[in-house]
């Protein structure tokens, strides 16, 4: 018996050892552009999300791509059929206040249009996945797209950093500047956990100045002594619960402003429309065209 018990958490501890392994998502605390996409600063460009289901995470990219051309601008007749390769390369990104390098996926197609001539540019700004336990990529990702010519895109931070704004919520109402980043279960904590040691603070204090009346109002040496020590007891007990909310607050404070939250675009306004990445249709041969992001 003792054998099979051994057994069973062998195989337990396998399983859940092979779902952690397979599940998986990009980032810890979901984004907050998934509901709460960025302004643009100027008038020749929008931002967009575009959902797709993959068997790898260049697949989803391939279909939501595919997805975002027949959608877009391929709205006046055009037929599109795309051919995609896939390829690495360096790009650059501003992340909480710095650029850095990183490699990223690149793509090519060549389609065949009948229709007008339609030019698009596209810029991938940011991404989040999901893979579930039996390896499907869900992927969503947010683009800049083009309006009427050539766009003037914005320059685009990625950070999980939220300064005072996260602080001087926290300081007001424990817990929803936690909340304000993203980190709900977190904030649900603080708040909750504030909330009962008050609870705490307000019922022992009832209690002592309860067992202090007590005392005045009977001369009984023996029940005088019992009152004192339950009065005591109930003023440590308040003691505990002030010094654990007054360090349950100030921790509340710190991770306010030091912890990462939801990943979150500040935008930065570009003085012209050069050096973007983009995804740029052009006409070649006369029907066939070809685009590259860059």
């Amino acid at each position: 018996m003792k054998y099979r018990y051994i057994l069973l958490l062998i195989l337990s501890l396998s399983f859940s050892g092979k779902v952690s392994a397979q599940y998986a998502k990009s980032e810890k605390i979901k984004p907050q552009w998934l509901h709460k996409q960025p302004k643009p600063t100027n008038s020749t460009f929008v931002y967009e999300t575009d959902y797709a289901v993959g068997n790898s995470l260049d697949d989803a990219r391939t279909k939501s791509l595919n997805g975002l051309i027949a959608a877009s601008g391929f709205e006046s007749g055009v037929v599109v059929l795309s051919d995609y390769k896939s390829r690495t390369v360096d790009s650059k990104v501003y992340s909480d206040g710095k650029l850095s390098d990183y490699q990223a996926d690149a793509f090519e197609a060549n389609s065949q249009v009948k229709g007008n001539k339609v030019q698009l540019h596209v810029k991938s700004v940011a991404e989040y996945w999901t893979r579930d336990i039996n390896g499907t990529i869900n992927l969503t990702i947010l683009y800049a797209k083009s309006l009427n010519g050539t766009p003037n895109f914005d320059d685009v931070e990625l950070t999980t950093k939220y300064g005072a704004h996260g602080l001087w919520r926290s300081a007001i109402v424990p817990g929803w500047g936690q909340f304000y980043k993203g980190s709900n279960l977190k904030g649900g904590l603080i708040l909750g956990g504030t909330v009962a040691l008050v609870g705490g603070i307000i019922f022992t204090k009832n209690q002592r100045t309860d067992y202090v009346g007590k005392i005045a109002k009977t001369h009984d040496a023996k029940i005088k002594r019992a009152y004192a020590t339950k009065r005591d007891h109930f003023a440590t007990g308040r003691n505990i619960c002030i010094g654990a909310v007054a360090a349950l607050y100030v921790y509340n404070l710190i991770d306010a402003i030091v912890a990462p939250g939801a990943r979150r675009i500040v935008v930065h306004q570009r003085a012209n429309g050069k050096g973007y990445t983009a995804f740029v249709p052009t006409i070649l041969d006369g029907n066939t065209l070809v685009w590259w992001w860059l």
